[in-house]
């Protein structure tokens, strides 16, 4: 790979694939952002729902943090470098297991959208129940914004991975599908320097 080949990738081709892909990139948004909406009325409605969609331990050691005085203490557990390596794996194997699964005439795409925005409205409203909007919000979403932001943009590959299967125009399928794979791909290779910086922003500026 040529200076030259790297530097239109990111100038050409993957703005090119993001403005072909924006009707996919739309779909993802609007089924993670219900899936948040869901979320969050499900805890208003159960306030045991966190436990079922974050786990038990983990609802119970941030409630021990909250009466310790230091709820954010999740993120001072391990070394700043060491978490910065175990997040960007952890974001990296989420993105890539959301896009992925666009293989499954997209349908893997759209559950693990709906899990993660679920997840995360259930996440957010865990902390609001408790008081700790604001000190959440502004600790979490340092590096949130760019881990769903990059989640979303995962889904929208994963959503034209799959249309090839569901929406073959007037190529025979498989080469529709080889075709949206690729495209898919080309999406996907975008978003893994911002996982990578979000790491980074966690592991070194998350309420340190």
């Amino acid at each position: 790979f040529p200076g030259s080949r790297i530097m239109n990738f990111w100038k050409t081709e993957l703005p090119r694939a993001l403005w072909e892909g924006r009707m996919a990139l739309l779909l993802s948004f609007s089924i993670f952002a219900m899936a948040f909406v869901i979320g969050v009325v499900s805890s208003m409605i159960e306030p045991e729902f966190a436990r079922t969609i974050l786990g038990d331990d983990y609802v119970t050691m941030t409630l021990t943090n909250i009466e310790n005085g230091d709820p954010m203490a999740v993120y001072k557990d391990s070394g700043p470098l060491g978490m910065t390596a175990g997040i960007a794996a952890n974001n990296l194997f989420v993105a890539f297991r959301t896009a992925i699964l666009g293989v499954l005439a997209s349908l893997g795409t759209v559950l693990s959208l709906l899990y993660n925005g679920v997840m995360v409205g259930a996440f957010q409203y865990f902390f609001i129940s408790k008081g700790l909007f604001s000190e959440s919000f502004l600790t979490i979403w340092i590096h949130g914004t760019l881990e769903i932001s990059a989640i979303i943009v995962a889904g929208a590959s994963g959503l034209i991975a799959g249309s090839g299967l569901l929406f073959p125009g007037t190529y025979r399928r498989v080469q529709a599908f080889q075709t949206s794979i690729r495209r898919g791909l080309r999406i996907f290779l975008g978003i893994v320097p911002i996982l990578i910086l979000a790491a980074i922003f966690e592991g070194f500026l998350t309420d340190r």
